[in-house]
């Protein structure tokens, strides 16, 4: 992109012969440079995706037919001017901006105090926009931008009219950026990659040192090459994981192409010579990212076939002995990993459909007081995350470590099986920040036309609520025009729970039943079916389990049940499979700030303020519903 009145030159040091010569700084320069770099993108994405099994393939290029900048040896045969052949094009395109409006501080991305520091990447689009084809957003095209007119400022030690900026756009223009300001030292021609990227002359004062990290021009070059490179990952969708798309560019980048690397200015240290298949270094691809293009039109190939478009779905097989978690991906699993560590699964080239996890190494391997996260890299893109441990508790029972005790579970409803819905537990008594033990004391039943959830309040001040987390306690707001809240006094239970559904993803309405006979909740009955859920002889309710899926909504819900005549040990409440924690993990619930109650209220089962409203208001089911189920 050039502005409007653009000299059509760029920042070019002495050492490059910039006061004298326009060689590397002219227009076109800049058209040979960016037509070599987009070569040097491809070879090394393309030896990327062979190298992890996924075929040599790359991003296509667009081609017109001209004279060939790529090698010297077109510009020494003297009739290389009427030698014409398919060639990459590069537009050039014009901005209404004027070099002053690009080169405000206000909008250069380096500026802290900055205004707009991403207006760049807008005025980029809209330029393109403008141009026409082939940027139409129908076209869906994915663009590599340089901007011209970028300028290191020495009296402001600042690079003005550059951004480092990309963003994916699946319906539209899907455009990376990155100024011009390190141009000068890319090569121009093949011939010149390796002079390029081991030249260790100082750039000097009349260039920026962009990040600190270009104390040569060969380490320019990797950071101006790699940094863009980066961007356009953006382009193409990468969201930023390890490799380029975490700047692993700016040490490794002369290893993806020479068998040497020079001594880093910045690092003050050369590194071990000499460069082989087996150097590990943090210029690659993720294997994330290359599965994203994989799935992309622009590195199809004509041999491809059709992946499925489904998602790896996750679940437990307790009919067998060591029990299972079984997960299926139609597209195949590409690698799963167990909080960062590899898992073993056949190879790309031959994926596995299905993936068996045996929970007993699970068990004993992590610590099951620890989140434990299964992530499926799938073939067709659908990277999921699967929590371990709330998938675990899925199972019809739990067993308690160290004892012979199991929790049965009965539940109605179903979550969705890619991950998606949010899994949580909730028991009837939790560890307070003292390490004793809180009843609880209340439950407020969210009903409205469909059922929200509900929310467990604790004998220390504190809420758990039976549906999604926030970060720090700041938990998201249940609706429910219908809620209602029963009190739970001592000696008295949890009875069994009434759940209505009417077929679709979202359960449709709640109602809780005391073994004093109390109860509360809204069914919605005009248009549901009503499930008990009652504990089978000798079982009684400890805590509810369930899936909130779509806007909040409960997709599942259940009842969690022990031996009546059997202790359950504390250590049950610090089961990560029995907490609904948040995001961030902090065990500690949300506090009740509405008011306090005092250690006489809980014994006598009574509220003084009156806060807790049961069955007596009308236009709700009435109390003698609990006795129809």
């Amino acid at each position: 992109m050039v502005a409007k009145d653009s000299p059509l030159l760029v920042d070019c040091p002495p050492n490059k012969f910039g006061s004298v010569s326009s060689a590397h700084s002219d227009l076109t320069a800049m058209v040979a440079k960016m037509r070599m770099a987009a070569c040097m993108w491809q070879a090394l994405t393309a030896e990327e995706m062979r190298a992890a099994g996924l075929g040599r393939r790359a991003f296509r290029l667009e081609d017109e037919w001209g004279s060939n900048t790529l090698s010297q040896q077109f510009l020494r045969n003297p009739l290389s001017n009427n030698v014409t052949g398919s060639t990459i094009k590069v537009h050039i395109i014009r901005t209404e901006k004027t070099v002053a409006e690009l080169r405000d501080a206000n909008i250069a991305q380096q500026n802290e105090k900055g205004r707009d520091r991403d207006a760049l990447h807008r005025i980029f689009s809209n330029a393109l926009k403008a141009h026409g084809a082939p940027f139409q957003s129908h076209s869906r095209p994915i663009v590599a931008g340089l901007i011209l007119d970028s300028a290191f400022d020495q009296q402001k030690n600042m690079i003005l009219g550059h951004a480092a900026l990309g963003a994916h756009n699946p319906d539209g223009l899907s455009l990376g950026i990155f100024g011009s300001h390190l141009a000068y030292s890319w090569p121009r021609f093949l011939e010149e990659v390796p002079a390029c990227l081991l030249d260790t002359t100082l750039p000097g004062d009349t260039v920026g040192n962009d990040n600190g990290e270009c104390a040569t021009n060969w380490e320019a070059c990797a950071v101006g090459q790699g940094a863009f490179l980066h961007e356009v990952g953006h382009a193409f969708s990468a969201p930023h994981t390890t490799g380029i798309m975490a700047r692993g560019y700016s040490r490794d980048w002369t290893k993806c192409f020479l068998s040497t690397i020079a001594y880093s200015g910045h690092l003050k240290r050369q590194d071990e010579i000499p460069i082989t298949n087996e150097t590990n270094h943090q210029c690659h691809w993720d294997l994330e990212d290359m599965l994203r293009f994989y799935n992309l039109a622009h590195f199809q190939l004509p041999s491809d076939t059709p992946l499925s478009s489904a998602s790896p779905t996750a679940t437990v097989d307790d009919d067998t002995d060591p029990i299972r978690l079984i997960v299926r991906c139609e597209a195949g699993i590409a690698a799963a990993k167990l909080n960062g560590e590899d898992v073993e699964t056949a190879p790309i080239l031959n994926p596995t459909k299905e993936l068996a996890l045996n929970v007993n190494e699970l068990e004993q391997r992590f610590d099951k007081k620890k989140p434990l996260e299964l992530r499926i890299l799938s073939l067709n893109g659908k990277h999921t995350n699967f929590p371990v441990w709330s998938l675990l508790s899925s199972r019809t029972y739990i067993p308690i470590p160290g004892s012979g005790i199991r929790l049965r579970k009965k539940g109605v409803g179903r979550p969705e099986t890619d991950g998606s819905d949010w899994r949580w537990v909730v028991m009837l008594k939790k560890r307070n920040q003292q390490g004793s033990m809180s009843r609880a004391y209340k439950i407020d039943v969210r009903v409205g036309c469909a059922l929200d959830g509900a929310e467990v309040y604790f004998e220390d001040g504190t809420k758990i609520p039976c549906g999604p987390r926030g970060r720090h306690g700041a938990d998201p707001d249940m609706g429910g025009h219908q809620a209602r809240k029963i009190k739970i006094p001592r000696n008295v239970e949890v009875a069994k729970v009434l759940v209505a559904h009417h077929g679709g993803t979202s359960l449709s309405g709640l109602r809780v039943v005391l073994s004093n006979g109390k109860a509360i909740g809204a069914l919605n009955k005009s248009r549901s079916t009503i499930t008990p859920l009652v504990p089978d002889d000798g079982q009684r309710i400890v805590g509810f389990y369930g899936s909130s899926g779509e806007y909040g909504l409960c997709s599942e819900f259940g009842i969690i049940t022990a031996p009546r005549d059997v202790e359950i040990p504390d250590s049950v409440y610090d089961m990560p499979e029995l907490q609904n924690l948040p995001k961030d993990g902090n065990e500690r619930g949300h506090r009740n700030k509405k008011r306090k109650v005092s250690r006489s209220n809980y014994d006598s089962g009574t509220e003084g303020d009156g806060y807790t409203s049961e069955d007596g208001d009308e236009g709700y089911d009435c109390e003698s519903d609990a006795d129809e189920f």
